[in-house]
């Protein structure tokens, strides 16, 4: 077994180049620990499968790294500065191989790691950059967080930003370089509330939709009213190829998602490759062979969608270029390119399709639709609060400004407007009383038959509208008479 546990904390034990390896991890026995070090273990026994392992990559402090590697000796205090430590720390977690290919089994997605450089450039490094590791205290952790916050950042990046830095301590206190981690992982309520639901999605309408179309670029219209209707990633609409399109059964299948920095990397989406069943939308599959006939010739391996020169698309040109003059020429409010994924999702759950369903097209998960889009489930509000308000009406009862009598308000109001009125309210207070005694019997149940039978009275003029007409006059001068 891979995973092992002494004393209650789990280490790794497996076998390179015929030397027996335990790594300890110093990480207590629980069931996230251990699955984070089986997801690790399992990387490792491919690369050494695929003859690709690099001990010092994986375990840079590793028990058996002087076994190994003779000349590589880490001298004491060699990642004493902070920055000296981030920038191996960082370097260590790159998911590209020597030759500027992405790893199969890399632990970070490039974008993500790409975006943990910025983060350290930007705001790690000016703030800790000079000191030593053991000189970064729990006090100027929470300075810097309250420069953060300072600086107008968001709770949710400010809560990413402190989380990356909280990795990096905890990796330096698994290594032996401190002894306790100087970040306190305190979110606050409403971090946490924001995590639970996406409050920040910002659809467009359906008219919005259309006055987009109408106004942007006519040579990018084919690929917006595709992505309109499948809800992408900006990254996987702008890597999709030929070869991935299935024309006999109009399917693709998503295998690479494309990143623009340094030239454009290329690497699995983030939630993986999957084969995506457009048989929903015929559109999809029409625009894509009206653009594939019109494109002449082509290889399978090129890209759907170009620029003029035939160029693959960058999504941050996209945006800049192309998405926002086209919102600002149809006078709608500007919002990012990521709301055509919140589009596409809000009204798919909104016209009831299956949220398992959309986070299968979407490439998400079910967890997150609930988590952040469930407010758009209609089948999840249809009545929401009406049993619990009827329990607390029986047991509560009305305002006292609200108990008027039945009976009391039929005597001084008897003409049939007035009750039809009196009806219509309790009707929308939240139904029809059951019927009681005497009078108050009589007239709630005469009410409730003139609201229901409004609909299906015949019409004026009719032989049989004459005769409940002639009934109802009997009916009155009867009602008028005096009682014998």
């Amino acid at each position: 077994m891979p995973v092992r546990v002494k004393d209650g904390k789990l280490f790794f034990d497996f076998s390179w180049r015929g030397v027996r390896c335990k790594e300890y991890t110093g990480l207590p026995d629980t069931p996230e620990s251990r699955r984070r070090c089986e997801q690790k273990m399992e990387a490792v026994r491919r690369a050494i499968a695929r003859g690709t392992f690099d001990y010092r990559q994986h375990f840079p402090r590793g028990s058996r790294l002087h076994l190994f590697f003779s000349d590589n000796r880490i001298h004491e205090g060699a990642a004493t500065k902070f920055a000296d430590y981030i920038t191996q720390w960082h370097k260590r977690r790159s998911p590209f191989l020597s030759d500027g290919t992405v790893g199969e089994d890399a632990e970070l997605h490039p974008s993500t790691w790409i975006h943990d450089e910025s983060v350290i450039r930007r705001h790690f490094i000016p703030a800790f950059g000079p000191l030593r590791l053991d000189e970064i205290d729990v006090t100027r952790c929470r300075e810097f967080r309250r420069s953060l916050i300072d600086a107008g950042l968001g709770g949710k990046t400010i809560g990413n930003i402190v989380g990356l830095l909280h990795k990096a301590f905890n990796d330096a206190v698994e290594e032996g370089l401190i002894e306790r981690n100087p970040v306190l992982r305190a979110s606050s309520r409403k971090l946490r509330a924001s995590r639970r639901q996406r409050l920040t999605a910002d659809p467009l309408t359906p008219e919005e939709i259309r006055g987009f179309l109408a106004n942007v670029a006519e040579e990018f219209r084919d690929l917006y009213s595709i992505w309109f209707r499948v809800g992408w990633r900006s990254s996987e609409i702008v890597a999709l190829r030929f070869r991935w399109l299935d024309f006999a059964r109009r399917t693709i299948v998503l295998q690479r998602a494309r990143i623009p920095r340094w030239g454009g990397v290329e690497a699995e989406p983030k939630t993986g490759r999957r084969m995506v069943d457009c048989s929903y939308a015929p559109e999809i599959f029409q625009t894509l062979e009206r653009m594939r006939c019109s494109r002449g010739k082509f290889d399978i391996d090129d890209f759907v969608f170009v620029d003029r020169r035939g160029r693959p698309l960058s999504q941050e040109w996209l945006n800049k270029r192309i998405w926002k003059p086209a919102l600002r020429r149809a006078g709608i409010r500007e919002r990012g390119q990521y709301c055509i994924r919140d589009t596409f999702i809000t009204l798919a759950l909104s016209a009831g399709e299956d949220p398992g369903w959309v986070a299968q097209v979407c490439g998400t998960s079910e967890q997150m639709i609930f988590r952040h889009y469930r407010n758009w489930i209609p089948g999840l509000q249809t009545g929401a609060g009406g049993r619990i308000n009827a329990a607390l009406a029986s047991i509560i009862g009305p305002p006292d400004d609200q108990k008027v009598s039945l009976k009391t308000s039929l005597s001084e109001f008897p003409e049939p407007k007035i009750e039809q009125n009196q009806a219509l309210g309790m009707v929308e207070a939240g139904g029809i009383e059951p019927p009681s005694e005497d009078l108050q019997t009589a007239a709630t149940t005469r009410l409730f038959r003139e609201l229901i039978s409004l609909a299906t009275r015949p019409r004026t003029g009719s032989p049989p509208a004459n005769r409940l007409s002639s009934q109802a006059t009997v009916q009155s001068m009867n009602h008028g008479a005096p009682a014998r």
